[in-house]
């Protein structure tokens, strides 16, 4: 008993010291023990709610962290050191008041504030809609908030009223008003309409604005009643006018009377028509012989049928125009005319009487006798060339048509004559069966056409193709009528080597085949291996009618025909091109043009030393005394023929070289360029000569009888080309030599001739200036500027003759 009181007393308190627990804990002593516990809010670090020892902390638990929230729906959970805090979301609210804390008395919830029991806290003409914990305002139908937003909230925010009769024009229907109300809109017809129900809200489409019909008012008969707003009017029917001259009336006391549309003048139907009035309106047809024009017209027309006339052709040219009936025809026209006005009278003859048979037969004939007045045509303008046969052209194409509408008998006829040849042929019922081609022959001319271009033709009634030949109308419609503006006519030669063609067949379709048409020409002279041919037709469009590249292709090209391949009945013919203009050609051109030049600058330098010296005859060392060195009488015989080459190059490169001969271009004056120093150097050589031979003249009459037979003696002793006595005969066949190169038919025939006697000219002076004994004192004057005295060569008379022959034969040189 003692001893346990004594082991009481001495138990250790180790909760007295304040530091056995860690922050946060609470100390319990034991019996010879102690523990710590973690208050309310913490937690211990080792996860034990007794612990003791060191090491251990007392660490604040996140409250808010737990799922779910110690605060409840709808709220805000706050930690704080050992315990938390609790507060509503904005639109809610807790009996125990906001900033609630665990340890305050009560239990914290969060209940939903009703805004809307405010009556003021949405704007007018808006309705408060409350939410869990927020609410909004809707404006009422018929308003829209101020912002746009649907739903609003807040101050600051209106609802206005929406015009909705603004925004939507047709909200109440056609014929209808649309008045605008405060939150809604009224609907109400116009004048003259009605709806059957009354326009309401609730069923706004049941309204509906249906025309009052004031046209139960009876309008007379033939006219029209048109409904107005509120009102009516009548108009008359087409082919109809009123009474009372008015275009619109109402009442019955107007009458609608019948036009005669046919009487006015010009006829509705147009020109080449019938015209027939009926009740209200009126009927247009073509008479015999016409079609109506299907080309798109809003205007009823009628063409012919299928062929032009005489006013068809006549619009289209100037120069037709000039030879019809009621118009001054000059005098220098009478030619003309008259063979124009013969073509029109055949056409006529076919375009008047469509009844009638037109006999193929003796047209043919009517226009040879046109064709055989080659000399006639030969005096024509290109102009009236040109239009003349496309008149014969159109009118023997419009003549075998019109055979075609009333054909002899139905048969394939050919008519020959020397200068036109025509076959034509009926097709009746060749065409059923497949690829069945067609053989046209006219003077050695042939074309070949297919069943299936004959169908695309788009013939009516009957068919019918001819092939005509025209002989000596190639002379008459020569190159000279061809045009390509692609290639200038100077750089190749073409020349017309065909007779003239036409392809005739009935339809409207007339190019644009699926399927080629042969035309197998025959040349009128042979083709040359350097020529090309082209196939041509004749384009009356073009300045009254000229050979065009007509889209054709060459087939095959012989010596003797030629065959092209068109898509198209045309008037064809063949030209033949030659090669063009090469490099080489020009250059040759622009060489003979120096050496030509040349020739004739060295004349001039010639004509002036001979008159010099014939001048001052008795001046001794004359040329010494003056300085005249070789090098200036280069430069200008040489010198100025290579100025005028290069100025004539620059200001005309294409002017060197022809189609036909390497020689300066005829065209556009260049060959002046060559004949102007030329013509001036001949002028001013044969004033020189006059004025030498004058000079001369008064020389030798000084001259006495002794000195005369000493010259007489001496030219008795020398003999060959260089004798002084004969000077003049070798002097005129070098002159006439220099001037053979200049003959265009000697180049056109001989060239390599030309060529080569230009160079043997050019050097065969200089050899005989070297090879004369007699010419070694003038050769030494031309070289060295110096020349012995007259009196110690020959004597006076003798040294003249002597510069004489020298002169002739220094031409010959320059040559």
């Amino acid at each position: 008993m003692w001893s346990f009181n004594l082991l009481l007393f001495w138990d250790e308190n180790e909760c007295l010291d304040t530091t056995t627990c860690p922050a946060y804990a609470t100390c319990t002593n034991t019996l010879e023990s102690y523990y710590c516990t973690c208050k309310r809010g913490f937690l211990s670090s080792n996860g034990l709610t007794h612990f003791r020892g060191p090491g251990v902390a007392c660490e604040d638990i996140d409250e808010c962290s737990q799922n779910p929230p110690p605060c409840g729906p709808h709220s805000v959970c706050r930690n704080l050191l050992g315990r938390y805090k609790c507060s509503c979301v904005p639109g809610f609210s807790s009996p125990t008041g906001n900033d609630w804390v665990l340890g305050m008395p009560g239990r914290f919830s969060c209940t939903d504030v009703d805004e809307c029991a405010d009556p003021g806290i949405c704007p007018e003409h808006a309705t408060c809609r409350n939410s869990p914990g927020s609410y909004s305002c809707v404006c009422n139908p018929g308003f829209e908030s101020s912002s746009g937003n649907t739903n609003i909230q807040g101050p600051g925010e209106t609802c206005e009223d929406v015009d909705e009769c603004a925004r939507n024009s047709t909200l109440c229907g056609l014929s209808s008003v649309c008045i605008n109300i405060l939150g809604r809109y009224n609907c109400s017809c116009l004048p003259g309409f009605f709806s059957p129900a009354v326009w309401t809200p609730e069923k706004p489409e049941d309204f509906r604005c249906v025309d009052i019909d004031e046209c139960l008012h009876m309008c007379p008969s033939n006219a029209t009643c048109t409904n107005t707003p509120g009102s009516y009017f009548c108009t008359c029917s087409p082919g109809f006018a009123p009474s009372n001259g008015q275009l619109s009336f109402t009442g019955q006391e107007v009458e609608c009377r019948d036009v005669d549309e046919c009487s006015q003048d010009p006829s509705p139907c147009g020109p080449n028509s019938v015209c027939t009035n009926v009740l209200g309106s009126y009927g247009c047809s073509c008479p015999g012989g016409f079609e109506p024009n299907p080309e798109g017209s809003l205007n009823f027309s009628c063409k012919r049928i299928p062929f032009k006339c005489k006013e068809d052709v006549i619009p289209n040219n100037e120069w037709v125009q000039l030879c019809q009936v009621g118009g001054a025809v000059e005098p220098e026209y009478g030619s003309f005319c008259a063979l124009l006005n013969t073509t029109f009278g055949v056409l006529d003859d076919a375009c008047g009487n469509r009844t009638a048979t037109v006999s193929l037969k003796n047209t043919v004939e009517s226009f040879a006798s046109v064709l055989e007045q080659t000399s006639t045509w030969s005096n024509f303008t290109k102009e009236e060339t040109s239009a003349l046969a496309t008149v014969v052209l159109e009118s023997v194409k419009s003549t075998t048509l019109a055979a075609f509408l009333k054909p002899s008998a139905n048969a394939s006829q050919t008519v020959r004559t020397e200068r036109l040849e025509i076959e034509s042929k009926i097709i009746k019922e060749e065409c059923t069966e497949e690829n069945v081609t067609f053989h046209f022959k006219a003077k050695g001319d042939t074309m070949e056409i297919g069943c299936s271009t004959i169908e695309e033709s788009e013939s009516r009634g009957t068919i019918g193709v001819a092939f005509a030949s025209f002989s000596g109308m190639e002379s008459l419609l020569d190159d000279s009528f061809f045009q390509d503006h692609g290639t200038p006519s100077a750089n190749s030669q073409r020349k017309l080597k065909s007779r003239v063609v036409q392809g005739i067949m009935t339809g409207a379709k007339k190019a644009g085949f699926s399927e080629p048409v042969i035309y197998t020409l025959e040349n009128t002279e042979p083709k040359q291996e350097f020529e090309r041919p082209i196939c041509v037709s004749w384009d009356t469009d073009a300045e009254g009618g000229r050979w065009m590249p007509s889209g054709c292709v060459v087939l095959e090209a012989s010596e003797t025909h030629t065959v092209c391949s068109c898509y198209q009945m045309v008037n064809l013919a063949i030209i033949m091109a030659s090669r063009e203009l090469t490099m080489g050609c020009a250059i040759i051109a622009g060489f003979l043009h120096y050496l030509f030049l040349a020739c004739f600058f060295w004349m001039l330098v010639e004509a002036v030393m001979l008159f010099l010296m014939v001048r001052n005859l008795k001046v001794v060392n004359y040329f010494s005394s003056r300085n005249i060195k070789m090098w200036y009488l280069c430069a200008f015989g040489y010198g100025l023929p290579v100025l005028v080459v290069a100025v004539s190059a620059s200001v005309q490169p294409k002017g060197y070289g022809m189609h036909n001969r390497c020689w300066l271009n005829l065209e556009a004056g260049f060959i002046w360029s060559f004949l102007g120093p030329v013509c001036t150097i001949i002028t001013i050589n044969s004033i020189l000569l006059t004025w030498t031979l004058c000079v001369l003249r008064q020389k030798l009459s000084s001259v006495n009888a002794e000195v005369s037979t000493l010259k007489d003696t001496r030219c008795g002793k020398n003999t060959g080309d260089g004798l002084p006595g004969r000077s003049n005969p070798a002097l005129s066949p070098r002159l006439q030599g220099c001037y053979c190169p200049l003959s265009p038919p000697l180049l056109k025939r001989l060239k390599a001739l030309s060529y080569f006697q230009i160079c043997y000219e050019a050097t065969f002076g200089e050899s005989r200036c070297l090879q004369e004994p007699t010419l070694k004192p003038l050769h030494s004057l031309i070289h060295r500027s110096r020349i012995l005295p007259a009196p110690e060569l020959f004597g006076k008379q003798e040294f003249l003759l002597q510069m004489l022959s020298s002169s002739s034969v220094f031409c010959s040189s320059s040559f």
